[in-house]
């Protein structure tokens, strides 16, 4: 299953600001992954940066952080969060992620700033300004207001620089391994990429 997801970016001296645009699929190969008796969130929508000296970072993005040893993976260490191999915050062997969730309904939304090397962290990030996002019909706004830098694990950004990054969503209360990922991509600011966010 895929789906499109419309991607607007722009950058001033302070921030990036991205918006993502996308109809949320009923998934029903999630299974078990989802969230049935208690839905803390209808969706989740991130975006993932990964820094210079990642290992096949520009070409599999994200993809970097998923190996077949992680939790919610067919026999897997059930505490094995996600990692990037050899990895290194001072090295640039990392992947920097921002992250909305929309809460049940559109309510109690929330979001976060971390990062991935030897493990997954949901915290410390010192980048995202904020994460915004609502449903209107059966389409979701999201939209990232993010520093150009920040502080360990915050990629940072500037201008004529390009940067490889990847979209993750969760779709129909999907929690762990079922959510729908991009291929990699990159990101322009007054550079060339896949995406060439204007400047304001």
């Amino acid at each position: 299953m895929n789906f499109p997801v419309a991607v607007q970016a722009a950058y001033d001296k302070d921030n990036l600001y991205i918006r993502l645009t996308f109809k949320a699929p009923a998934d029903a190969a999630a299974g078990a992954d989802r969230e049935e008796a208690s839905p803390k969130h209808e969706v989740k929508a991130a975006i993932m940066f990964v820094a210079g000296k990642v290992p096949m970072g520009a070409q599999a993005g994200c993809w970097a952080t998923c190996h077949s040893d992680v939790r919610s993976m067919p026999g897997a260490d059930p505490e094995r969060k996600k990692y990037v191999g050899n990895a290194s915050l001072t090295g640039e062997v990392y992947t920097d992620y921002i992250q909305w969730k929309s809460g049940e309904a559109g309510k109690g939304a929330t979001q976060l700033d971390g990062h991935v090397a030897e493990a997954r962290i949901n915290k410390n990030g010192k980048a995202l300004v904020k994460a915004e996002g609502g449903k209107s019909g059966d389409t979701y706004t999201v939209t990232f207001t993010r520093k150009l830098s920040g502080g360990d694990g915050d990629i940072a950004l500037a201008e004529g620089k390009s940067v490889p990054f990847g979209i993750a969503i969760h779709a129909d209360r999907t929690i762990h391994r079922f959510h729908h990922v991009s291929l990699g991509y990159t990101l322009g600011l007054g550079a060339e990429g896949d995406i060439k966010a204007a400047r304001q």
